[in-house]
């Protein structure tokens, strides 16, 4: 994603106003295909009736699958792999050479955005879901993890030194290799904002905040 994209608008573009187009183009494909998911799966919770169980029911369900996730991240950084959960696949690199730039990076933000259709590094896009399902956030967080999701990504193509060193047409190339080295950061964080997460609602059970 980085890898990709970045190159383009740290300067492989000549006109600053096709990069910053191109940025934009990627930021609004990947807010709306977050809020696109997020409605989904709003929708999702409504006709199965999760969001007709109690609201101790929910609260155990969604605290349960928290530390169940938080786990999960653990157990992926001592591996040194990704999130188990989701597609093992990314947005074909190819694309680059069938397309037009604009396309590219519409296309990849929103596939990007999606969530569900490519790899995850952390859990914690599947906590957001998970609460979204059972009717304890609303469709609206898509808006919020669109915009917490995409304006770094777009910060890291415009400063980061991967988008330079992304000049190869592998999947492989060591910008992104380089990136890829933070995981087990974010891995980290996710565990600790999924259990923390787990917490709160368990103490909400326990005394019984409405």
């Amino acid at each position: 994603m980085v890898g990709t994209i970045g190159p383009l608008v740290q300067g492989a573009l000549p006109r600053l106003r096709h990069r910053l187009e191109i940025t934009a183009l990627f930021v609004a494909g990947f807010l709306g295909g977050a809020v696109i998911i997020f409605i989904v799966l709003h929708l999702l919770g409504l006709a199965a009736q999760l969001q007709a169980l109690p609201l101790t029911s929910r609260r155990a369900i969604a605290a349960a699958g928290l530390v169940a996730l938080a786990l999960m991240d653990v157990w992926a950084r001592s591996r040194g792999a990704y999130c188990p959960l989701g597609l093992r696949r990314q947005t074909p690199r190819s694309l680059r050479r069938r397309h037009s730039l604009r396309a590219l990076a519409s296309v990849w933000g929103f596939d990007t955005g999606l969530a569900m259709t490519t790899f995850r590094v952390t859990a914690a896009t599947w906590g957001a879901m998970l609460l979204t399902m059972l009717g304890l956030s609303g469709w609206q967080t898509g808006v919020a993890y669109g915009m917490a999701f995409a304006i770094p990504v777009a910060i890291l193509m415009w400063t980061h030194r991967a988008g330079r060193m992304a000049v190869t047409q592998e999947p492989g190339d060591p910008g992104l290799g380089e990136l890829l080295g933070m995981r087990p950061a974010w891995q980290a964080r996710s565990a600790m904002l999924l259990a923390a997460g787990a917490v709160v609602l368990i103490g909400e059970l326990l005394y019984g905040a409405a």
